[in-house]
């Protein structure tokens, strides 16, 4: 009986636990939503599916320490539709991706920078990526 009760503990604890993490990422996208100007109009979250694409590129990137990419080519690409991604905060920002038009993404760099000094901004061919660091630095490459 005690065994039923530790087991019925622990699931309830793990069911709270992804309960807070939704809440908190919802708190996150209510806050990006509000602060960045025209947002509903200019951007989207990515789906699960896109997640998993931009996790499994992120995961290829050379990371020299969390939060900074060690840049080993330029690559300078016309840049369309890209996936936002903060590298720096909360667990909840890095599961949070915003897709929207390069341009706009960097016309608001402002508002992002406030949630993370670092960013990372997948173009949708999963190819090309931007990176911004702490200093504002706006460096391009593609995966090799």
């Amino acid at each position: 009986m005690d065994h039923e009760r530790k087991e019925l503990l622990a699931q309830k604890k793990a069911q709270l636990k992804k309960r807070q993490k939704r809440s908190e990422i919802q708190q996150y996208k209510d806050r990006l939503t509000k602060s960045i100007e025209h947002f509903s109009q200019k951007y989207r979250y990515a789906d699960e599916t896109e997640a998993l694409k931009i996790e499994t590129f992120i995961s290829k990137l050379n990371f020299e320490q969390p939060g900074q990419l060690a840049i080993q080519e330029v690559c300078p690409y016309p840049h369309g539709n890209a996936y936002l991604c903060f590298l720096m905060g909360t667990d909840a920002l890095f599961e949070i991706y915003v897709f929207g038009k390069y341009s706009d993404i960097m016309s608001d760099h402002d508002a992002w920078e406030v949630f993370s000094p670092y960013l990372l901004l997948v173009d949708e061919d999963f190819i090309h990526y931007t990176y911004i660091n702490d200093n504002g630095e706006v460096m391009e490459s593609q995966v090799s």
